[in-house]
């Protein structure tokens, strides 16, 4: 399809859209325009025919917008940046002239909600429409809370509410901020915060559920693993794992004392355990843990972790992730993986290992463990710790 008028047409045909200016390229053309900058990539690839259909699309007006924001949204970095340089020459000249050009602002302001669309885009057009209309990143980012790009910049609008109306002596309207700024938070230090300020306010409110954090559980270990052979050894709890962790068995540990499974949880805001209060001080060595829990359904959510040093984990008897990294440290979410539950009881084993000491002695030899379920946005899967007494102990075994 084809149209031309005086002033310029968009053109929206299966799904896209193209545009047709006076004087200049076809709406066929720029498409093709379009695809040739599709086709780059990393090493130069197509970087010639590209740069030739980047200096014609730059000479467009402002028409083209709605057609190569589209085109903006894509995970092709090399030619998002090509895209970006005529986006960058597009609005500088339309913002040069006076008057300045009419903008598609219907479009801008509907793309800038999107949040399927890229995050690094929707900020270029929420900066643009900032220039537009004055104040207006400022009227809108209150209600993103729950938007993946803008979450953070709207927690902290709200938690400045609650901050200003606490000093005003309105605790409840504070309340209600914080309350708005807890729940919707994800970053760590924003969350506590959170916690923190609604604490002042008379209300308590768990991180560890909220972020939806592990933090009940039965550890085994040291099991002895001379150097870095911890992650490769297969010791008797990953033999179980598909019939079921006997939780009253003793094993031959490190150092050839008897070792059995002990109940630890941590207070730790954040669902850290420290695997030497959990287990014992020690390196070269591998420790485990194990926690059985209760899902309201069949559900997929995520498995964010972290540990120090590498990890492995089964659910339901299923190696779900596995990681060899020495002396990486545990960080927040550091690995991601998407698992199944099922409704009603779920069984998972962790295994993390103690590496070497250092090269340099005076870095500790830090051993822990930090693991939650929640959505992919992060927010907490409500889940039931349901782990078992140990029973009478049998006889010891290898």
């Amino acid at each position: 399809m084809r149209l031309a008028c005086r002033m310029g047409v968009m053109l929206v045909a299966a799904g896209s859209i193209a545009v047709l200016l006076p004087g200049s390229s076809t709406a066929d053309e720029i498409d093709r325009r379009f695809q040739q900058i599709a086709r780059v990539g990393p090493g130069g690839q197509g970087s010639m025919v590209a740069r030739e259909a980047r200096d014609r699309l730059a000479r467009e007006g402002v028409a083209l917008l709605p057609r190569l924001l589209v085109a903006m949204d894509t995970d092709n970095i090399v030619a998002a940046n090509w895209y970006r340089t005529i986006y960058e020459e597009i609005i500088g000249r339309a913002l040069s002239r006076d008057p300045v050009p009419r903008l598609p602002v219907p479009f801008l302001k509907k793309y800038v909600v999107d949040p399927t669309r890229h995050g690094r885009v929707r900020r270029l057009v929420l900066a643009l429409l900032d220039r537009l209309e004055p104040g207006y990143s400022e009227s809108l980012i209150p209600s993103l809370l729950d938007d993946p790009e803008f979450r953070d910049e709207a927690v902290s609008v709200a938690l400045q509410r609650g901050e200003a109306a606490l000093k005003a002596g309105q605790k409840k309207i504070a309340q209600q901020a914080f309350e708005l700024a807890f729940r919707a938070a994800r970053d760590p230090g924003q969350v506590g915060t959170a916690a923190d300020r609604l604490k002042a306010t008379g209300r308590d409110v768990s991180v560890v559920v909220q972020l939806g954090f592990v933090i009940d559980w039965y550890f085994l270990g040291p099991f002895d693993a001379p150097g870095t052979s911890g992650f490769d050894l297969v010791l008797p709890p990953e033999k179980q794992v598909n019939n079921g962790i006997d939780l009253t068995a003793t094993y031959e540990g490190q150092g050839g004392g008897r070792i059995g499974w002990k109940r630890f949880r941590t207070d730790d805001r954040f669902g850290q355990t420290n695997l030497i209060s959990a287990i014992a001080a020690v390196k070269e060595a591998v420790g485990y843990a194990y926690t059985e829990f209760d899902s309201p359904r069949d559900q997929r959510v995520q498995l964010r972790c972290g540990a120090d040093d590498n990890i492995t984990i089964w659910i339901n008897g299923r190696q779900v992730l596995r990681r060899l990294q020495w002396l990486n440290g545990t960080r927040l979410d550091r690995f991601r993986v998407d698992v199944s539950l099922r409704k009603g009881r779920n069984r998972m084993l962790v295994k993390v290992c103690q590496g070497p000491q250092h090269k340099n002695p005076a870095v500790p030899n830090n051993w822990s463990l930090q693991l939650r379920f929640c959505d992919p946005a992060g927010g907490g899967v409500p889940l039931k710790s349901v782990l078992p007494p140990i029973a009478a102990k049998k006889e010891s075994t290898r």
